[in-house]
């Protein structure tokens, strides 16, 4: 006669162990695959933008896209400004959007709020990881979106890449033509009476090399790109191995770059060397000419 044996209760949870380990490993993929998704998004997205400025610069006699125009030293509710990318909506080379959903200028890892409110990131690592609305009025306090239909800008788009530009802002300083990628053509007149232009595409003398747009806010403080740094402008909102951020090339290809690896400019807390380490050798760099701009020194 056979006897039935029945489950024993160490057998019931050898068995609900499993199935959540298993469950575990089910959502943890699934987690990790979105994520993957959303960074692909993200760099489908930043080459759309490549291609964006491609294409402005062929239409402008090779200028650059400004990171804005501006008017004079200072901003304010008297000096509103523009920005790279409501010029590229303006001109139908990219679209933007009020939020997130059908917005080249979006990335789908952005947090929702906005980095920029009180006019800096601050010491918070996830207000660079957040968004800015242009076009818009920066105070010393405060940041704050106005449409400028006068300049055929009658919306506000929601923007959460940074662009590489020179824009030495709030005061007479000197004026340094093609430095970066762009910059705020208008600016000035500095000391000497000179006023920041249009960047040239062809003045960029490694493209391939140059970064143009990342994951973050704003633009500039090329001197404290690093994951930790205060008033950080980059969002690292990937992962490669640690926090890393999304970058488009000068020459419209995409690439990642980590937390502590973004390249710096100078004055910050690197040291000269470590500026010129990071700048050269075929790694990416913010200069449009490292030779140059490297050699000229602090």
């Amino acid at each position: 006669m056979r006897v039935r044996r029945g489950v024993t209760l160490i057998e019931l949870i050898v068995v609900a162990a499993i199935i959540a380990l298993l469950a575990t490993i089910s959502l943890s993929g699934v987690a990790q695959a979105r994520r993957m998704a959303r960074t692909g998004a993200c760099q489908a997205a930043l080459r759309g933008l490549g291609t964006a400025l491609a294409a402005y610069a062929t239409t402008h006699a090779d200028a650059v896209v400004p990171s804005y125009n501006m008017t004079g030293t200072a901003v304010g509710t008297h000096n509103p400004l523009d920005g790279w990318a409501v010029i590229l909506d303006r001109e139908a080379f990219a679209g933007g959007a009020p939020g997130p959903t059908g917005n080249a200028f979006y990335c789908p890892d952005t947090l929702p709020r906005a980095g920029l409110a009180a006019a800096q990131t601050g010491t918070d690592p996830d207000n660079p990881r957040g968004f800015m609305d242009w076009p818009a009025v920066l105070t010393l306090s405060q940041a704050y979106a106005r449409p400028l239909p006068e300049r055929g800008m009658p919306r506000v788009l929601r923007v959460s890449y940074w662009i590489n530009g020179e824009n030495p802002i709030g005061r007479p300083l000197p004026v340094r033509q093609g430095v970066y990628y762009t910059g705020s053509v208008g600016y000035g007149p500095d000391p000497l009476g000179r006023t920041l232009r249009a960047n040239r595409l062809t003045e960029v003398a490694r493209p391939a090399a140059t970064i143009a747009l990342a994951d973050g806010l704003y633009a500039g403080n090329q001197d404290a790109p690093r994951r930790g740094a205060r008033d950080l402008r980059i969002g690292y909102r990937h992962v490669r191995g640690t926090a890393a951020a999304n970058v488009a090339f000068a020459d419209g290809h995409v690439g990642m770059i980590r937390g502590d690896a973004f390249p710096r400019d100078f004055g910050g807390t690197a040291s000269a060397q470590q500026v010129r380490e990071e700048n050269v050798g075929g790694r990416p760099t913010c200069y449009a000419d490292p030779d140059k701009w490297l050699a000229a020194g602090p």
